[in-house]
């Protein structure tokens, strides 16, 4: 009885994960597009001044940026929000200001808006620094 029930807890766990991967390959025009590449981000030193002014204590900020057909990065959110809603905004002006990408593609090679995603440890900047 308890490995009934375990496998049927296991096949309600998986099943979202391999619905997803059989959309991702179904050849919808989201699996087709070449998602926007990162050029460069510049803004090591100025993140880390701006996180300490505003006294963030974290190890990570994982944040999520909208990038529109030209490559340039239109809208910020932090995955991780901060209590204070000026704290999020400042970190992301940062981050707006700092990241190039070179845009989106879709299957047809013309330029389309995207998402990037990415992480800031603030151990390894400040090892750059």
């Amino acid at each position: 009885m308890k490995s009934a029930l375990f496998l049927s807890a296991l096949i309600v766990i998986s099943m979202p994960a391999l619905v997803n991967a059989q959309a991702q390959d179904n050849g919808t025009a989201r699996s087709k597009v070449k998602p926007a590449r990162l050029i460069e981000f510049s803004g090591d030193r100025e993140f880390l001044k701006e996180s300490e002014r505003l006294r963030v204590w974290r190890g990570e900020v994982g944040y999520r940026l909208e990038v529109d057909a030209a490559g340039t990065p239109t809208d910020c959110e932090l995955t991780e929000r901060f209590r204070m809603t000026y704290v999020n905004a400042k970190l992301c002006e940062v981050l707006l200001r700092t990241h190039s990408f070179e845009p989106a593609h879709d299957a047809s090679g013309a330029a389309v808006e995207s998402t990037y995603e990415g992480r800031l440890n603030f151990m390894e900047m400040r090892e750059k620094d």
